[in-house]
């Protein structure tokens, strides 16, 4: 069914048991009332909003069961190198569900390269936190250099450097000292997409 109108995302969200809370935080909306007053016709659905919404409520997304744990969605952002390091691609491409007690400013990022495939393989996506930028040892973090470019990798201390978590064995460690580079966020859960 194609979404059209207030009622058809009401049904639809009905049918998939997702809540306007969900809708409100991939939206980036502050107050889910801003979801109430589109559904009720008294706020018009932009454009780039009813793109989000068909991503969250599409087809291919099966209902959730009764019993299921809450869930919402998250934005995802664009891509990050799971390899060397590279330029940030910045682009909207769709969301995810995630559970509902995922960090509140947490997003997606699709990972391009094999040089973290043990914990995310290329085409994956995981979920990252930005709040969360204190290193601990044996944690994942997206962190970008002074360049701009970025990367997905494995801290690890004495000495600290950041580390490829790969079956390819061409990959290297990125040594701290070498160059300044800023965590974007930890990297708390991953998922990979079967065919």
């Amino acid at each position: 069914m194609r979404l059209e109108t207030p009622d058809q995302i009401k049904a639809r969200m009905k049918e998939k048991g997702v809540k306007q809370r969900t809708i409100a935080n991939a939206l980036g909306f502050d107050n889910p009332n801003k979801v109430s007053l589109m559904l009720s016709g008294q706020r018009t659905i932009k454009a780039h909003e009813m793109d989000i919404i068909r991503a969250i409520l599409a087809d291919d997304e099966p209902a959730l069961p009764a019993d299921s744990k809450p869930v919402r969605r998250i934005p995802v952002v664009g891509k990050v190198p799971g390899g060397n390091w590279r330029e940030a691609i910045q682009q909207p491409l769709g969301s995810m569900t995630v559970p509902e007690d995922t960090p509140p400013n947490a997003v997606g990022l699709r990972v391009e390269g094999d040089s973290m495939d043990r914990f995310a393989a290329d085409g994956s996506e995981i979920i990252f936190d930005p709040d969360d930028r204190q290193f601990f040892a044996d944690r994942l973090y997206v962190v970008i250099n002074a360049e701009g470019e970025t990367t997905f990798k494995q801290f690890k201390p004495d000495p600290a450097r950041l580390v490829p978590c790969s079956t390819n064995p061409r990959h290297r460690e990125i040594m701290i000292a070498d160059g300044q580079f800023q965590i974007v966020g930890r990297v708390i859960a991953a998922y990979s997409r079967f065919s």
